[in-house]
């Protein structure tokens, strides 16, 4: 219980350290006008819609309008925004005297890879030949892949990475490697998310379903639980299901498939980033692992530990990223080389738990570890299809 206290403790001071470091002062983020166009032009490129990125596009925004980029009417809209494209809608609408969403500089891929082949040339002639654009946000791992390139020069600023150095997006997390290229990396956010789960749990064979490919990898965290479970003694028992090239139900069905299968081979389960685990599947992919009573961990978004999962790290208003991307995205604005940026930002360590979840599988939590929860969930929800999942 001490050692688990006491590397949280030094985990929350170097978050907040970093925090404060890359906060700097008021006058650093003072909003300016770009000279002699007057707007800063910004674009927006993904893989696809996932979970994350339209939380997190809502954070960012919501910092600059604290910061005096964005006028506050924005707020309304936003609000009702569901997914990436709607909240550029927002974007691209909103008032400001410095800023200019530009409506059609957003691409999506829907995770297909022909589509996005087509994207990434359009992109790069776009940034050539017509040079309108001062900064792109780039969401997720492909989006990170396609333009942390030097075939261009825009900014970018790499958004909702599972592992920006293990995908090949930055060099390292103190150096992206090329000038105009910035990412967030927390080096490693899903071996203490494991750690944790392992020092609560305690169990022998971890279930983990990824889609065999480099990105797939970085999305379930391989890179860095693979090492974990040498150190630890564990085994990794796996199951591969497609992420990108197939339907959002293929997907899904996927990954159901792989929870059956490794429900009767493993005495805990780590719930990974997923196409196919979402609002609308996340019950039928859990009702497997609560036959068997096994201990689960998600690396969480915004749902799953009220959905059944048993403990996340999660957190739920993706404030912290916005803020850290929307800071980043001013400061390079502002004359600052993206490479020259801080990359390195920890997830704050918010534990939850679901004590109806334990209870349901026979499981009792640790006195610690409740006493370091942030949140305790004494229901399990129900979100059927009532939820939407859109690609």
């Amino acid at each position: 219980m001490y050692t688990r206290r006491v590397v949280l403790c030094v985990l929350l001071f170097a978050l907040c350290l970093a925090s404060t470091l890359h906060a700097g002062t008021a006058a650093m983020y003072e909003p300016v006008t770009k000279e002699p166009a007057g707007k800063w032009r910004i674009g927006y490129y993904q893989g696809g819609d996932y979970n994350d990125y339209a939380p997190v596009a809502k954070g960012l925004a919501a910092r600059l309008v604290e910061l005096g980029w964005l006028e506050p009417s924005v707020r309304d809209c936003l609000a009702g925004a569901a997914d990436p494209a709607s909240v550029w809608d927002c974007l691209s609408r909103a008032r400001s005297g410095y800023l200019e969403f530009v409506p059609d500089a957003f691409w999506t891929a829907d995770w297909k890879d022909d589509l996005r082949a087509k994207n990434r040339a359009g992109f790069l002639e776009r940034a050539r030949s017509r040079r309108d654009l001062d900064l792109v946000l780039a969401f997720g791992t492909w989006a990170g892949q396609d333009l942390a390139t030097n075939e261009h020069d825009i900014p970018v600023v790499v958004c909702s990475t599972s592992s920006a150095v293990f995908s090949g997006i930055v060099k390292s997390p103190e150096d992206s490697g090329l000038d105009h290229v910035h990412a967030r990396v927390d080096p490693t956010r899903y071996a203490r998310q494991v750690r944790l789960f392992h020092d609560t749990v305690g169990f022998s064979r971890l279930g983990v379903v990824y889609e065999n490919s480099r990105e797939g990898i970085s999305y379930a965290g391989l890179d860095q639980i693979e090492p974990l479970a040498r150190e630890l003694g564990f085994e990794l028992v796996t199951c591969e299901a497609p992420f990108s090239g197939a339907s959002l139900e293929a997907a899904e069905q996927a990954v159901l498939a792989c929870h059956e299968k490794l429900a009767n081979e493993v005495d805990a389960f780590y719930i990974t980033i997923h196409r196919g685990v979402n609002m609308k599947s996340i019950g039928r992919l859990l009702a497997p692992l609560f036959a068997r009573n096994l201990p689960t961990f998600s690396m969480g978004t915004l749902y799953e530990v009220n959905a059944g999962a048993m403990m996340s790290m999660a957190q739920p208003d993706f404030k912290y990223a916005g803020n850290f991307y929307a800071e980043t995205m001013v400061r390079i604005l502002k004359g600052e080389r993206p490479r020259d940026i801080s990359q390195v930002l920890l997830d704050p360590q918010d534990v939850r738990i679901n004590i109806a979840v334990a209870k349901r599988i026979g499981f009792h939590f640790p006195v610690d570890i409740i006493s370091d929860a942030q949140e305790m969930v004494s229901v399990i929800e129900d979100y059927g299809d009532t939820a939407e999942s859109k690609e």
